[in-house]
């Protein structure tokens, strides 16, 4: 939903809110009015009543219903006249409201003027309602014992439909004229609600592409988790752009040496007098080839390790099952040139198997390479507090304490070892594993000679 909509959304959503409630309020304090009004209506008529039965004398000698003369009507305002509804002579709606008084015999005693089709004889005392010439009267009837008359108070329904027209009207124009400020008042707030976002939209906008920085702009607290998602994700698109960068840098300083061994191999092969000069260019050859070949492996298994995407495959596995199958990765030949002391029972941890393979793998093929002919190799692990420590050892010359820190750092070689071939990629994958699996990962040069390696993994 686009910001206009949400604007829109938040301003017609509360105007509807605030219509339905005021109509609704209306509704109800009309229907109240129009109760209380029928209220004082009825008891009009049976205050007339009873006021008329007070007041009624019977006259000396008994008339005939010829002789009796209905008051008349204020008839000559028609409905619908633009005439005054009342004057010096009465009132308009004075053919709207009457009465009748009968005898007990049912004779009329008197009237108002009335319809010829109304008749009120024979109703019992109380309120009804009757349909006379296509109008609705409202009646009251009530019997005064003391002269034995029935009084008739009566009313048409469009006296009282008329009056609650004009209630509903006086009720809707408020109605109208409230609602129109209220809908500027919220389109006023909506609009200030809504500015933090139009400025946050507004910062994204002036933003150079290659800034990844964290986004800091000011935000209600609803929006407060927008910004942090925001946040997270520039920080992994930072994360993977630096990732992507240090692998095509990593590539390109790495692979050049071989590249260039390659080509200068290459060149002697064909420039070569003799067939044993071929030979030994083609062998040159075959090893730049086969350290580039083992260079780009670790180098695409590190930038696994370093993805975002990366997820581990952990189950139970044996130490010594994982210290087995690293040492079958190794050379045989090599392998049988040191004497190993591997002590690991039957403790078991929690790991990917492949990597942590492939973690002592390096360790082991280190621990050879730095290490004289026919000295011992020690494969120590021990249980303590949930955790499992493999120990690696060699009896090789050791590291200079002012660099044990730096070990583990990509591509970083010892200058003492600087004939030895290698990457300096080995430790910085072990390093790696251990993090990925919530271990640790020590170095530290052994009391007599030589390095040892302390592997802390979680049971």
């Amino acid at each position: 939903m686009s910001l206009w909509s949400l604007r829109r959304s938040l301003v017609v959503g509360i105007n509807l809110a605030v219509v339905t409630v005021l109509a609704a309020t209306a509704w109800a304090s009309y229907r109240d009015i129009l109760h209380e009004l029928d209220e004082v209506f009825d008891a009009q008529l049976a205050q007339t009543a009873k006021s008329l039965a007070t007041f009624y004398a019977p006259p000396k000698n008994k008339l005939s219903v010829t002789q009796i003369i209905p008051i008349s009507a204020y008839d000559d305002v028609g409905e619908g006249s633009s005439t005054e509804e009342k004057g010096p002579s009465g009132h308009k709606y004075e053919s709207k409201i009457g009465y009748q008084i009968h005898g007990v015999d049912g004779n009329l005693l008197a009237s108002t003027n009335q319809p010829q089709s109304l008749s009120l004889k024979g109703l019992e005392a109380g309120y009804h309602t009757l349909k006379s010439d296509k109008n609705t009267w409202f009646i009251f009837s009530y019997f005064e014992e003391s002269k034995d008359i029935w009084v008739h108070t009566f009313q048409r329904q469009d006296v009282r439909g008329e009056l609650s027209g004009y209630l509903a009207s006086e009720q809707l124009y408020p109605l109208l004229l409230m609602w129109v400020p209220i809908s500027l008042i919220i389109l006023f707030i909506v609009y200030i609600v809504l500015k933090p976002v139009n400025r946050f939209a507004a910062d994204l906008r002036a933003r150079e592409l290659n800034n990844l920085s964290p986004v800091e702009s000011e935000l209600p607290n609803e929006l407060v988790p927008i910004r942090q998602a925001l946040n997270r994700l520039l920080h992994q698109i930072k994360m993977f752009s630096e990732r992507e960068k240090r692998f095509v840098a990593d590539a390109s300083h790495e692979l050049r040496t071989p590249l260039s061994a390659i080509q200068v191999h290459a060149e002697n092969v064909i420039s070569a007098d003799s067939l044993g000069d071929a030979k030994h260019s083609g062998k040159s050859i075959f090893y730049s080839v086969e350290r580039m070949s083992r260079l780009v492996n670790q180098l695409l298994l590190l930038n696994r390790l370093d993805s975002l995407n990366f997820t581990e495959k952990f189950e139970e596995v044996e130490i010594s099952k994982l210290v087995s199958l690293a040492l079958n990765n190794l050379p045989i030949n090599k392998v049988e040139n040191h004497q190993w002391h591997i002590d690991v029972s039957s403790i078991r941890i929690i790991c990917d198997e492949t990597l942590i393979v492939s973690a002592l793998t390096n360790l082991l093929s280190n621990a050879m390479k730095f290490s004289p002919k026919n000295s011992k190799i020690q494969i120590v692990a021990t249980e303590a507090a949930n955790r499992v420590i493999i120990k690696v050892a060699d009896e090789g010359k050791g590291v200079p304490e002012e660099i044990l820190e730096r070990l583990g750092e990509r591509f970083y070689r010892l200058q003492e070892h600087s004939g030895v071939s290698g990457s300096g990629l080995g430790l910085s994958i072990t390093h790696k594993i251990v993090q990925l699996h919530h271990g640790k990962i020590s170095f530290n040069n052994a009391y007599t000679t030589g390095l040892e390696v302390h592997i802390e993994l979680p049971k």
